[in-house]
C-alpha cells in the first residue's frame, strides 16, 4: 500500500473514531449535565454550517452560491437539510439520551438496508444476493439490540429508542439520496455546508431554545467542543479526504468503526453495558454495512470486465 494510501486510511479511521467521541458526547451532555438537546443540534448545525460555508467561500468564491440561482435547486437543497440533516442530528441526539451512544450509532446504521429496500418498493430495483443478506441481518440485528440486557424480551425494550434511532436512520437515508445529483453539480462542499446552515436556522425557528439549561463547566465545553468541531467538521474533512484517497468502498467499510468507537467510549467513560445479545446484534448491523460495501465492489468490477470484454469483441 503507497503511502498516499496508508494516509488515506488512518484520516478515514480517524473521522469515524471522531464520530464516535461526538455520539459519546452528547450522551455525556445530556444524560450528566442536563443539557436541552433542541439547542445542541441548533448550535451544532448553525456553527458548523457557517465555518463550512465560508471555508468553501474561501476555496471557491462565489461561485458556492450558484445553486441558489435555481428555484428547483434551492427547494431540493432545504430539503436535503431539513429533511436529511436536521432530522437525522435531532432524532440521532433523543436516541442517544435514550439508549445511549453505541446503541443509538448502531440503529443508524440500519439506513443502507432502509435504501436497498426504498429503491425495490419505489423503483422496482430487485437486491443483490449480498443486499439481501444484509437486509435480513440488520432485522435480526435489530431485534437482538431490543435484548440487550433484559434478554429477547419486546416488552422490556423501550418503545422510543426504536422509534427514534428508525427515524435517525431515515434521516441518513434521506441525505444518502436526495441531495446526489445537486453534490454532483455543485460540490461537496457547498451543499452540505448550506444544508447544515439552513437546517440550523429552521431548527432554531421550530425550536425557539436559546438557553442551553446545563450546567456549565469545563467538561460541558469540552463536550460542546467534541460535538461541533471534533465530531463534525474535522471528522467530515477527514473523512471526505481520506475517501478521496481510497475509495468510496474501503471508506463506508473503514466507516463501520464509528459505532463500535461510540459503543467503546460509552462503556469506557460513561458506564454502558452490553449484553451478550446486544453485541452479537451490533455485529450484525455493522457487518451489512461491510457487506454491501464488498458487494457493491463486485459488481462494479464485473461491470467493468463485461465492458473489456465487449470491446475486444469487437
Amino acid at each position: 500500500m503507497k503511502q498516499y494510501e496508508v494516509i488515506g486510511v488512518i484520516i478515514t479511521l480517524l473521522g469515524a473514531v471522531l464520530w464516535g467521541v461526538s455520539g459519546a458526547s452528547v450522551q455525556f451532555l445530556s444524560n450528566f449535565r442536563d443539557m436541552n438537546l433542541e439547542w445542541l443540534v441548533t448550535m451544532r448545525l448553525i456553527t458548523a454550517g457557517l465555518l463550512t460555508v465560508i471555508y468553501a467561500w474561501f476555496r471557491f468564491g462565489n461561485s458556492i452560491f450558484n445553486v441558489f440561482h435555481s428555484v428547483k435547486d434551492t427547494l431540493g437543497l432545504i430539503v436535503f437539510g431539513v429533511f436529511g440533516m436536521a432530522l437525522c442530528q435531532y432524532t440521532y441526539f433523543r436516541s442517544i439520551a435514550l439508549a445511549g451512544a453505541g446503541i443509538a450509532t448502531v440503529l443508524q446504521y440500519l439506513a443502507p438496508s432502509m435504501i436497498i429496500i426504498y429503491l425495490l418498493v419505489r423503483y422496482g430495483k430487485r437486491p443483490s444476493k449480498g443486499e439481501m443478506i444484509s437486509v435480513i441481518l440488520a432485522l435480526v440485528g435489530t431485534i437482538c439490540l431490543m435484548g440487550n440486557g433484559d434478554g429477547l424480551s419486546i416488552e422490556s425494550f423501550p418503545l422510543m429508542v426504536l422509534v427514534w434511532g428508525l427515524l435517525s436512520a431515515v434521516g441518513v437515508a434521506v441525505y444518502s439520496i436526495s441531495p446526489v445529483d445537486l453534490l454532483n453539480k455543485y460540490g461537496t462542499l457547498p451543499i452540505v455546508g448550506f444544508g447544515m446552515l439552513i437546517s440550523g436556522i429552521v431548527a432554531a425557528i421550530l425550536f425557539h431554545q436559546p438557553n442551553s439549561y446545563a450546567e456549565w463547566d469545563i467538561w460541558t465545553v469540552v463536550g460542546c467542543f467534541n460535538v461541533i468541531f471534533l465530531g463534525t467538521i474535522v471528522s467530515f474533512n477527514a473523512y471526505l479526504e481520506g475517501v478521496k484517497r481510497i475509495g468510496a468502498v474501503s471508506g463506508s467499510i473503514l466507516s463501520s468503526i464509528e459505532p463500535i468507537s461510540a459503543a467503546f467510549f460509552g462503556w469506557a467513560f460513561l458506564g454502558n453495558e452490553f449484553s451478550l445479545l446486544g453485541l452479537i446484534g451490533m455485529a450484525m448491523i455493522i457487518a451489512t454495512v461491510i457487506i454491501i460495501a464488498w458487494d457493491r465492489q463486485r459488481t462494479i468490477k464485473r461491470e467493468v470486465l463485461a465492458k473489456l470484454n465487449k470491446t475486444i469483441l469487437e
